[in-house]
C-alpha cells in the first residue's frame, strides 16, 4: 500500500471521528401517529427528553415501545397528562395546544424504552344514546386520523376544521342502543367559492356519497340529509368522513346526527 493510500485511509477515519452521529428522526404516519426512535432521545441523569415538531394540535395518547419502570412519568411541553394511563404501555393522555415544536420528559427508570409513539385521541366522551333516541355524534367526540385535520375548541367554531389534506378523515365510535332505520344528517359549513368536494359517509355497512354545499364561510352552518342507514341490531358501530375528490376547500363539520325514521 503506498504512501498516498494510507494518508487517504487515515484522513477518512479521524473525519468519520469528527463527523456527528446521525441518529433515527421522528416518523409521522397519515394516520397523524408520530413515532419517535430511542437513537433522537437525550438523557440528563435520571431524565429522558424527545423533541418533534407536531403538525396539529389536540389530544394524543402516549405510548411507549419496549419496557418502562412503573413509575414512570412523562410531562408534555411541561404538563402532566389530562387523561389517566388506561394500561400497560401507556403513559396518559396529553393535550397538545399548538402545533410546532414540542418537547416530551421522561422522569424514572426509561432504560428498557425503545421508542415514543403518539396517537390522536377523541378529546369528547363515548356516544351512548338512550333507547329510541336519536344519536348524536359531536365533532368532540370523534378521533382524527390526519395530519392537519383538528377538533377546534373555540366557542365560535366547536368543529372540526383544518381540513386541508384531504387523506384526512374524523371517526367516530358509538354505540346503536335501538335496531331500525335513521335518517344521516350532517351540519356542515364551506367558505365562500370553496364548495364542491365530493366525500362519502361510511356507518353500518353503508357509503352515503355526497357533494359539499357552499355556506359562504366555515361557520355558516347547514343541516344536509344525506340518506338513511339500517341498523340490524344494537351493537357498537363507527362512522367515518372521507374525502373523495377535494375542489378548493373541504369542510367544517359541527355534528352528525342519526335520526329514527318513524
Amino acid at each position: 500500500m503506498d504512501l498516498l493510500t494510507r494518508l487517504l485511509i487515515v484522513s477518512g477515519l479521524i473525519l468519520s471521528l469528527m463527523l456527528p452521529e446521525i441518529g433515527a428522526k421522528p416518523a409521522y404516519e397519515k394516520s397523524g401517529e408520530v413515532m419517535i426512535p430511542r437513537a433522537d432521545f437525550s438523557a440528563d441523569g435520571g431524565k429522558v427528553t424527545a423533541r418533534f415538531r407536531a403538525t396539529r394540535w389536540g389530544m394524543y395518547d402516549l405510548m411507549i415501545e419496549g419496557t418502562a419502570d412503573a413509575g414512570l412519568q412523562a410531562k408534555l411541553n411541561g404538563q402532566e397528562f389530562v387523561g389517566f394511563p388506561a394500561g400497560p404501555g401507556h403513559l396518559g393522555k396529553f393535550y397538545m395546544k399548538k402545533a410546532g415544536p414540542c418537547v416530551i420528559e421522561l422522569n424514572g427508570t426509561a432504560g428498557g424504552v425503545t421508542a415514543l409513539r403518539l396517537v390522536p385521541a377523541c378529546e369528547g366522551k363515548p356516544v351512548v344514546p338512550e333507547k329510541g333516541k336519536a344519536i348524536e355524534l359531536d365533532a368532540r367526540d370523534c378521533r382524527i386520523s390526519g395530519v392537519t385535520l383538528r377538533y377546534e375548541p373555540n366557542p365560535k367554531k366547536l368543529c372540526i376544521g383544518f381540513w386541508g389534506n384531504p387523506e384526512d378523515y374524523p371517526v367516530w365510535n358509538y354505540t346503536v342502543a335501538t335496531a331500525g332505520k335513521y335518517e344521516v344528517i350532517l351540519t356542515q359549513g364551506c367558505g365562500r367559492g370553496a364548495g364542491g368536494s365530493k366525500a362519502v359517509l361510511e356507518t353500518a355497512g353503508a357509503s352515503l356519497e355526497f357533494t359539499v354545499k357552499d355556506t359562504g364561510g366555515y361557520q355558516n352552518w347547514i343541516d344536509v340529509s344525506l340518506g338513511e342507514v339500517t341498523f340490524a341490531k344494537a351493537a357498537p358501530q363507527q362512522l367515518s368522513v372521507k374525502v373523495l375528490k377535494k375542489a378548493r376547500g373541504i369542510m367544517d363539520i359541527r355534528r352528525i346526527v342519526l335520526k329514527p325514521v318513524e
